[in-house]
C-alpha cells in the first residue's frame, strides 16, 4: 500500500531528498508548492555541471539538430544521465524543464558547459545559444564549432554573448573577404571577461582587439593569426600601462632582423632573458629564439616574452607572453 511522502518523519523526508539526483529532485519539486519548498534545502547540496551538446548538419540527420543534456555532480555519486532533448523551432521547451531561471533557487550551484558543433553556418544554432546564456547560470567550458564561413557580425555577437564564460574556444571562420566587407571593431561594445579565450582562424583579430576587447581576459590564445610586428610592440606598450592578460600566444610577420626587433624591445624597457625560452615546451620545434622580461608599470607582474622563427617560414614568427610565476599555463 503506497504511503504519502509527507507521512514520513521529517528526518526521513530530508534523507530521501538529500539522496535524490538533480533530475529527480526537480521532478519532485514540480508536484506542488509545498514540495518545491521542501526541495530547496536539499538542492543546495548539489554542485555540478550541465553539459549541453548541440549538433546540426551531421551525416545521419543533416536537417535535424539535437541537444544532449548530461548532469555531472561533484557532490552526489550518480552515473551520468544523458538525455536527448527535442528540438522545436529552436525553442528547446524541454531544456527549460531542467534549467529554467524560475527555479534558480533550487539549483544555485549549477554551471553549464556547452559544445556547439555545426556543419551548417552558425546562424542555425545562435538562437539556442542566446537562450542558454539568458538562463542565469555560470558558464564554464564553451566550445563553438562551425565548419562553414559565417556571418561576420555573428562572430562578434557570439563572443559578446559568451563574454562571461570561464573558458571559451571559438572555431568559427570569417568570410574570405572580411577585410573589405566588414569592420570587426565597431560591433564590439564591451570587453570580454573570459579567464581563457582561444580563437582559431583569428586573422580578423588586430592589436585593437587585444588592447580594448581582450584586455580583461587572463589567457588569450590566437591561432592562425597574422599580426604586424608594429602591432605586437603596440600590444606590449599597452600591456605595460595596464592589462589583465597573463598569457598571450599569437603569430606575427617579421618587419626586419632579430636585431631590429631587439632594439624595439629595449625601447620599451624589456630586458633580454635567455632562460625564458626554456619555459615553453614547444620551443624545441622552432629555432633562432629570443626572450625578454617585461614589467607592468603599476603592478608587480613580470612576464617573459619569447619569439621563435618557424623552419618553413623565416618571416613568420611565433610569440608567447607568459607570467613568470605561472609557467603551468603553457
Amino acid at each position: 500500500m503506497p504511503v504519502a511522502f509527507t507521512r514520513f518523519p521529517d528526518l526521513v523526508q530530508k534523507e530521501i531528498l538529500d539522496l535524490m539526483n538533480c533530475y529527480d529532485l526537480f521532478s519532485f519539486s514540480e508536484t506542488s508548492k509545498r514540495s518545491r519548498s521542501m526541495s530547496q534545502q536539499s538542492a543546495k547540496l548539489h554542485e555540478g555541471n550541465m553539459k549541453i551538446l548541440y549538433a546540426t548538419g551531421r551525416e545521419t540527420s543533416p536537417d535535424s539538430p539535437y541537444l544532449d543534456l548530461t548532469y555531472l555532480s561533484t557532490s552526489h555519486s550518480v552515473p551520468e544521465l544523458p538525455i536527448r532533448l527535442e528540438f522545436k523551432d529552436s525553442k528547446f521547451e524541454h531544456l527549460e524543464k531542467y534549467l529554467n531561471v524560475r527555479h534558480c533557487s533550487l539549483f544555485v550551484n549549477m554551471s553549464i558547459s556547452m559544445d556547439f558543433y555545426c556543419h551548417a553556418p552558425l546562424e542555425s544554432a545562435f538562437l539556442a545559444l542566446e537562450q542558454l546564456t539568458q538562463l542565469d547560470y555560470l558558464m564554464e567550458e564553451c566550445v563553438i564549432n562551425s565548419v562553414s564561413d559565417n556571418d561576420n557580425e555573428l562572430i562578434v555577437r557570439t563572443l559578446l554573448s559568451l563574454k562571461k564564460a570561464k573558458n571559451l574556444r571559438l572555431r568559427v571562420h570569417p568570410t574570405n573577404d572580411f577585410k573589405e566587407s566588414f569592420d570587426f571593431k565597431t560591433p564590439f561594445t564591451e570587453s570580454l571577461e573570459n579567464e581563457k579565450l582561444e580563437i582559431y582562424s583569428s586573422k580578423w583579430v588586430s592589436a585593437w582587439h587585444v588592447i580594448n576587447v581582450f584586455n580583461s581576459c587572463r589567457d588569450v590564445n590566437l591561432s592562425d593569426s597574422y599580426f604586424e610586428e608594429s602591432e605586437v610592440i603596440e600590444i606590449l606598450k599597452s600591456w605595460k600601462i595596464g592589462s589583465s592578460i597573463q598569457y598571450l600566444r599569437l603569430e606575427f610577420v617579421r618587419a626586419g632582423s632579430n636585431e631590429d626587433f631587439k632594439a624595439k624591445m629595449l625601447e620599451i624597457n624589456a630586458e633580454p632573458v635567455p632562460e625564458a625560452g626554456n619555459e615553453d615546451p614547444n620551443i624545441q620545434n622552432f629555432f633562432a629564439s629570443s626572450s625578454w622580461s617585461l614589467h607592468q608599470d603599476n603592478s608587480d607582474v613580470e612576464v617573459w616574452i619569447t619569439i621563435s622563427s618557424y623552419p618553413q617560414n623565416r618571416d613568420h614568427v611565433g610569440f608567447v607572453m607568459i607570467n613568470k610565476l605561472q609557467p603551468e599555463n603553457l
